[in-house]
């Protein structure tokens, strides 16, 4: 059986041979893995079941520097653009020790004061078929090589909508309904729409979606918020997805945080694997009897808690755990509940590997 294989007995509530393995992480373990292994590839370390793919959206950084600088956006030399208008600041060289992969984000369109404004800004052209030319072929290899394919399309709509704007200033535009938060909101929607509804159509088996909307006391915007502002631009997304797919496409929604008050909905909207499920503040033995009939889940492995600071032997408890959930008919991915950073030691990423490893459902 291959990988493939297996996440769709997994998924479809079949009989599964094993538990797939997820093991996302951040750049300086990435070098922990090249030291050790001699690849940064995490999956050809660890044979891990998934393989990412991307759309090549052509790059508008140096026309977002030219514009930001017309708008009167004073930013330090060394910061670091991306198309979407996300700026960042990389931290003083040897200031936080081995993790230099951390940023200072900034948000340059906190002044904006009109639509207009926005509507002059370089806005990445995410129809353009360039974009994606490359995709049928790259989900090909990785069917062909008995992979599963996979699309992470996070920060989907709310994110990098307050990523550029400030999630203050945001939550204002929406309130003072002055049109420039929805604005962003529904570039956001479109863009994603399109780049989902792309990799739809081309065969990819994951899609991952999400925003964080969660705090570890519970959501950070009363649900009904959520339900007027992001539900149904998230809908809509979801929709090109289901519109688009030449096969049957399961969509992973990413959110940290307590978002029990919106499971529902997402459930019923066509979410089919919620991740992650943070132990601090999603109980396992709450959620998974519930929503096991109804969602999968991805990410259960505690990133504050038990990859860093538990023993080898508490990582192989919870992975006990999962496997017996796994076992009373849970669609389980294991993986960390985000990305794997620094104060992780290695031990327990091994551990981590081999307890997923041994288990038999």
């Amino acid at each position: 059986m291959t990988p493939r294989e297996n996440f769709l007995e997994l998924i479809q509530r079949g009989r599964p041979r094993w538990l797939p393995l997820a093991m996302p992480m951040t750049p300086p373990v990435l070098d922990e893995l090249e030291e050790r292994t001699g690849t940064r590839d995490p999956r050809r370390a660890f044979g891990l079941d998934f393989e990412g793919v991307g759309c090549r959206i052509a790059s508008t950084v140096a026309q977002w520097k030219q514009a930001l600088a017309r708008l009167g956006c004073e930013l330090p030399d060394d910061a670091e653009y991306d198309s979407n208008g996300v700026v960042h600041v990389p931290p003083p060289p040897g200031s936080i020790g081995r993790a230099y992969h951390f940023r200072t984000m900034l948000h340059p369109l906190e002044s904006i004061t009109s639509v207009g404004q926005l509507e002059d800004l370089p806005w990445p052209d995410f129809a353009a078929d360039a974009a994606y030319a490359h995709l049928d072929q790259q989900v090909a290899d990785i069917h062909q090589r008995g992979l599963v394919a996979h699309a992470g399309l996070e920060c989907t709509v709310f994110e990098r909508a307050w990523y550029v704007r400030g999630m203050d200033n945001l939550f204002c535009d929406l309130l003072e309904q002055n049109g420039i938060g929805d604005w962003l909101l529904d570039w956001h929607t479109r863009r994603s729409a399109e780049q989902a509804g792309r990799c739809a159509r081309a065969g990819v088996d994951v899609i991952g979606l999400g925003d964080d909307i969660g705090t570890q006391r519970g959501m950070m915007m009363a649900p009904d918020f959520w339900r007027h502002h992001l539900k149904p631009r998230l809908q809509k997304v979801i929709d090109a997805i289901r519109n688009n797919q030449k096969q049957r496409v399961w969509i992973k929604y990413h959110s940290d945080g307590d978002i029990r008050e919106v499971l529902d909905d997402l459930i019923e909207m066509g979410i089919d694997i919620i991740n992650p499920l943070q132990p601090e503040c999603m109980p396992h033995d709450q959620v998974i009897p519930r929503y096991r009939d109804r969602a999968a889940f991805w990410g259960l492995v505690g990133t504050q808690t038990t990859m860093p600071f538990g023993s080898t032997d508490d990582v192989r408890a919870v992975v006990d755990r999962i496997a017996e959930h796994a076992r009373h008919g849970a669609a389980i991915i294991v993986a960390p509940t985000h990305v794997l950073e620094p104060d992780v030691p290695w031990e327990n990423i091994a551990a981590l590997v081999d307890a997923v490893r041994s288990v038999r459902l």
